[in-house]
């Protein structure tokens, strides 16, 4: 339903009794993000709006895909991620690397630990599984340091189940030469090709590749960052103050929404090896790069994502590769003036738009500031006095 009785200014000076537009815009803070808002003229609407056609429809065949029989047992899930085939490559280049590394010792200590290596054997596959089993039950059993797993002075702290797996010094000694790469191929810091994912990104991509081949998202989709925490010295460590951990890799996570099934993951590698294209805003730049590599453009998909990725610009990009969008807005970026320094009251709201996209503006109560929400998919609409659209984002952002 459009709105002709608000006072805003005309683009033309006249009003028509079924709708108002709007020519007031504001000057952007973010340059890069330029909307031209005067192309098309923003419409004032008022809840309840009617529906609005889509050209596309989600026609996916969503959920799993070549997935064991119903019978199969949780090994048998896990291993369709990490593969038979991925674990005997770890056990290639464990192998080569404790052999390059012993070869290249000049002096090996009488009691040195590296003398059992070649007497107990290399690492087997049936070594490498019980292996990433300890790995695993480590983090659900917390201990203060690695040995304390095999520690047997206090009874009460015994945990029998790991000195029936490994040996203390075998399992070191396997923490110690694992690799899942052939250092020898892998860049110098200098080289126009190096990168400080290089050392694990191919797990990376194995997961990604699995994740794609067995599961079909359904319709809602999230982006947003998550941290792995970690103090290690590496350029590839981000400081996030907001995170619980605040230290640690960032991942950019693409995800299905009602599931938290996670459909793409990237590793942000740093401004230096990890640059955003001349033109674009970092958060445009992830959200094109996650759709693309997971294959999900042009199959009316809907985007959820918080106020870093978020722009006119984006939800116009996404809709014209097929895929729609929702998601919070900065106050600094371009919009116009009317949802950028909205007057409200309490629980009040503001709706405009421009073809498909819909912006809102909405105050739950005095005392706090406006939201600003942004969608290509919603329709002007009320939910539990709330705007619908942002119902539909807490349900669906966060996956």
């Amino acid at each position: 339903m459009a709105d002709s009785s608000d006072s805003e200014q005309f683009s033309d000076g006249e009003s028509d009794e079924d709708f108002e537009v709007i020519s007031g815009s504001s000057e952007s803070e973010d340059e890069m993000n330029d909307v031209p808002m005067n192309a098309n003229p923003w419409f004032r609407v008022r809840p309840p709006e009617i529906d609005y056609l889509h050209d596309q429809r989600f026609v996916e065949n969503s959920g799993p895909q070549n997935v064991p029989a119903a019978d199969a047992k949780p090994i048998d899930y896990f291993l369709l991620f990490l593969t038979l085939d991925f674990l005997r490559h770890i056990v290639r280049e464990t192998n080569r690397y404790a052999q390059d590394f012993i070869t290249s010792q000049q002096r090996i200590r009488r009691f040195s630990r590296l003398h059992s290596w070649f007497k107990v054997g290399a690492v087997t596959l049936d070594e490498m599984k019980g292996f990433i089993s300890v790995i695993l039950n480590m983090g659900l059993i917390r201990k203060p340091s690695i040995t304390e797993y095999w520690n047997t002075k206090f009874q009460s702290q015994d945990t029998v189940w790991f000195r029936n797996m490994f040996s203390r010094n075998r399992f070191q000694s396997i923490l110690n030469f694992f690799h899942i790469v052939d250092n020898t191929t892998i860049p110098n810091r200098n080289d126009d090709n190096y990168s400080p994912t290089s050392k694990f990104q191919c797990f990376v991509d194995l997961f990604n590749r699995q994740s794609k081949q067995h599961y079909i998202p359904k319709q809602n989709l999230s982006i947003d960052e998550s941290l792995i925490a970690s103090k290690g010295r590496s350029s590839i460590i981000q400081y996030i103050p907001s995170k619980a951990a605040k230290f640690g890799v960032k991942l950019w996570v693409l995800a299905e929404a009602v599931s938290g099934y996670i459909c793409q993951i990237s590793v942000y590698k740093g401004k230096q090896y990890d640059p955003t294209p001349q033109g674009m805003l970092q958060g445009a730049y992830v959200v094109n790069k996650l759709l693309d590599a997971a294959g999900l453009f042009n199959k009316a998909y809907h985007l959820f994502t918080d106020s870093f990725f978020s722009s006119i610009n984006l939800a116009k990009e996404l809709l014209a590769k097929g895929t729609l969008f929702t998601g919070t807005l900065r106050a600094n970026r371009q919009m116009p003036n009317t949802i950028k320094n909205p007057v409200l009251q309490e629980k009040e709201s503001i709706y405009i738009r421009q073809g498909r996209i819909l912006l809102c503006a909405y105050k739950e109560r005095n005392g706090r500031k406006p939201v600003r929400i942004i969608s290509s998919f919603s329709k002007a609409a009320q939910e539990n006095d709330k705007p619908a659209m942002i119902c539909s984002y807490n349900k669906f952002m966060g996956a």
